[in-house]
């Protein structure tokens, strides 16, 4: 057993403590609290190591991203328009090189590890993301997402889906991965997808208790799909192939129409949520969903900002991700802590560590294991160099610090 002595602890179920400890055996927490009682838990037989001026907190939660999108980092978004950038990120990656997007891929995953990240809600079009995952030290969801918006298509892509699932599953990285990794099918969105292609998905997730990622209220185009069927969403869903002659707008907000049809459940994760009035709110929290904010992405699109303070305020957990590199600056949850920060000040840095900790991890189906600092959970965690002397804690790691390790890493300095 070792004892790893810090200036700070932030365990997020508690307040900071000062001159705290977390006590490890094995790569899982078996006491953290205050210095004394952790030194006291651990005996006379455990190794005590003092690793300084330092605040240690949870590994963070990016609960949504799509790694597969990564080789887009240096192709920004060339309008403001959602509908516009959606329509100039198909053509990109029809002709996308195989091998270009799957190094940058990799690089992702190791940049989120360097970075203090210890699970993704990853959501992928194509199988080999999933691998990737099982070969990293992540944890977390390989979503496979589900496009199809014409009713008569439902059934074949369901049988698709599920063969590729199987296919996924049946991969000996994936399959040596498990419970780290797990695979789980998910709609892209309501507007691309099918009332039956929805209620299926839902109907499966909620069967299996696993979660379900969705894009949903997004951008000012999605509302006006489905408030009366024009726009440009259905401009481009016609533009493609893809739209359903027989599709009547229902005069409701998205979030209303995933309800009406079931989608919205505890095991729901809704994406973005930018534009949602009072009476959604009070159908996502009536619901148990939990709503995931991506800041820097809403701003690049020009979508809006997400009015995470009522979110929260109408008693739905929130999530922080960073979604893609096609539309966000990195892949930093420190940074995208601080621009949600910055978008709401009102917010307290506690409750946007939350976010970035505990409700993801929950919201994934990993806070058995991840998500606070707690006795019995992986130790997992990561370590901020205090800056000043009298630093707030708290403030610092939400304020996009430029220092960041793991507790390992800090444990392998600390024998060289």
């Amino acid at each position: 057993m070792v004892v790893f002595l810090v200036r700070w602890l932030i365990s997020v179920v508690t307040p900071p403590i000062e001159n705290g400890a977390v006590a490890v055996q094995d790569g899982r927490i078996v006491a953290a609290g205050r210095r004394k009682d952790v030194v006291n838990a651990g005996g006379s037989g455990a190794e005590v190591r003092d690793l300084g001026d330092v605040v240690v907190i949870p590994g963070l939660v990016n609960a949504h991203t799509h790694l597969e999108l990564s080789y887009l980092a240096e192709s920004k978004p060339a309008t403001a328009s959602y509908t516009g950038w959606v329509r100039d990120l198909l053509a990109k990656r029809e002709g996308a090189d195989a091998a270009v997007v799957r190094a940058a891929a990799e690089a992702a995953v190791q940049t989120l590890s360097d970075n203090g990240v210890v699970a993704v809600g990853d959501v992928a079009n194509e199988a080999w993301p999933a691998a990737l995952l099982a070969r990293s030290s992540l944890h977390g969801i390989a979503f496979q997402e589900i496009y199809g918006f014409r009713p008569a298509d439902a059934e074949r892509i369901l049988e698709e889906a599920a063969a590729r699932l199987e296919t996924i599953e049946a991969d000996p990285e994936v399959r040596g991965a498990a419970p780290r990794v797990t695979v789980a099918l998910t709609p892209h969105a309501p507007q691309t997808c099918s009332p039956p292609l929805l209620k299926a998905l839902g109907g499966r997730a909620v069967a299996s208790r696993e979660p379900l990622s969705i894009h949903l209220a997004e951008s000012d185009d999605e509302v006006a799909l489905f408030r009366d069927g024009t726009g440009p969403l259905a401009e481009l869903l016609r533009e493609r192939g893809a739209w359903d002659d027989a599709f009547h707008a229902p005069g409701l907000s998205p979030v209303e129409y995933l309800d009406r049809l079931g989608v919205l459940t505890p095991q729901t994760l809704a994406i973005h949520c930018v534009h949602v009035d009072h009476q959604d709110l009070s159908k996502l929290q009536a619901r148990g969903v939990t709503v995931v904010t991506c800041p820097r992405s809403n701003d690049a699109l020009g979508v809006g900002r997400a009015p995470v303070p009522k979110i929260l305020s109408s008693g739905i957990p929130v999530a922080l991700g960073t979604d893609s590199l096609a539309s966000a600056p990195d892949l930093d949850m420190f940074n995208e802590m601080a621009a949600l920060r910055s978008e709401h000040p009102t917010l307290s840095p506690a409750a946007v560590l939350r976010m970035a900790t505990a409700n993801g991890a929950k919201a994934l189906g990993l806070s058995a294991d991840l998500g606070t600092i707690d006795t019995g959970k992986l130790a997992l965690l990561a370590v901020i160099p205090l800056i000043e002397e009298g630093d707030d804690p708290l403030e610092l790691v939400t304020s996009a610090p430029s220092i960041v390790t793991s507790l390992w890493r800090a444990e392998w300095e600390a024998e060289a």
